[in-house]
């Protein structure tokens, strides 16, 4: 086992199976025995454990920090591994992830500009994913998502500098200096503490590179209620990271605003003639939008089934901009994933 190491991989972990499977991809991977490999939370799961602990024993760049935190459980369980690691050059990837062959080599690629303080990664939907995961990460990646969809596409194969809302919290590097400048990532944002760091620390004038040849899949737990819950999450921090002082972008305040024209008018139709008519015109245009996007988006996946995302489109704005007035009101709940027991 070489002594060098080129990268340290930080994996914070629920303890969810699909672990192994993430770690087994980073052993295939080029480059392997130059990785430090860095395993963050506690398992409870006695099988998932085990096999870690037979893995770290096979292979001594992999080890298991035992951490778990009341509140910003993610992002303290990041911080608990970029701390520990050994190399300069730190990656952030979730449990539930297959990394390609050459993902540890492209995602190093681009801190040869010195100029560069982060880096980020596609996470593209796999193939053989069940039928409701599968339709969470399409939508995600249609033109109904705006601009997040350029995280889960590899687009141009060119690296290329990206805005800071451009990032992936599953696919991302940094230079430890620019997270010991940060102090780390902030525990009062979840999901979201990627985004707003990545703005801070392109405030600071590091920039950063979306690298479409450091491309993983992503296999997310999905259930309806999960895919709401992750779009309400979204919706929650977007608010968080706009009282926080981030660049107000338009666009992502587009599903509060429709959710605000739907209750208004949805009220006002019991009393006036033209409510009833902006309604009907409204939800028309909004109908033909999704399908439109639905349809293009089944041109590029030459899925049938994938049809079905034209009913998860009016979902997730919903759901987001739905958070996004519940924040408002009601700030600052905790919105952590509770560890697997």
């Amino acid at each position: 086992m070489s002594k060098h190491v080129d990268l340290s991989v930080v994996i914070p972990t629920l303890g969810r199976p699909i672990l192994i499977q993430t770690l087994q991809s980073l052993i295939d991977a080029e480059g392997f025995d130059r990785l430090d490999i860095i395993v963050a939370g506690q398992i409870a799961d006695r099988s998932v454990r085990d096999a870690v602990r037979s893995l770290s024993e096979c292979y001594p760049n992999i080890r298991n920090l035992e951490v778990a935190f009341a509140r910003g459980d993610s992002s303290e369980k990041k911080n608990a591994g970029w701390r520990a690691a050994k190399s300069d050059l730190i990656a952030f990837i979730d449990d539930d992830v297959v990394v390609a062959h050459n993902w540890p080599e492209q995602v190093r690629l681009p801190f040869h500009r010195f100029d560069v303080g982060l880096v980020s990664g596609p996470g593209l939907v796999p193939d053989d994913l069940p039928l409701m995961a599968r339709l969470a990460g399409i939508v995600l990646a249609s033109k109904a998502a705006g601009y997040v969809a350029e995280r889960y596409m590899v687009g141009d194969p060119a690296p290329r500098e990206i805005r800071w809302s451009g990032l992936i919290g599953c696919n991302m590097a940094y230079r430890r200096a620019v997270l010991e400048r940060l102090g780390g990532f902030d525990p009062a944002f979840w999901p979201g503490e990627e985004m707003i760091a990545a703005y801070r620390a392109t405030r600071l004038g590091y920039k950063l590179i979306f690298q479409p040849q450091a491309l993983l899949y992503h296999y997310p737990r999905a259930s309806f209620w999960r895919f709401c819950r992750q779009m309400y999450g979204y919706g929650a921090t977007r608010i968080r990271l706009i009282r926080a002082g981030v660049d107000l972008e338009a666009a992502t305040i587009i599903p509060a605003v429709l959710v605000l024209a739907l209750v208004v008018l949805g009220v006002t139709v019991f009393f006036c003639r033209w409510a009833r008519v902006i309604l009907l015109a409204g939800t028309t245009l909004y109908a033909l939008a999704a399908l439109w996007v639905t349809f293009a988006k089944c041109r590029e996946t030459r899925r049938a089934l994938d049809l079905l995302i034209l009913f998860l489109i009016p979902i997730m704005h919903i759901s987001y901009g739905l958070a996004e007035w519940v924040e408002l009101v009601r700030p600052g709940k905790d919105l952590s994933e509770p560890p697997l027991q």
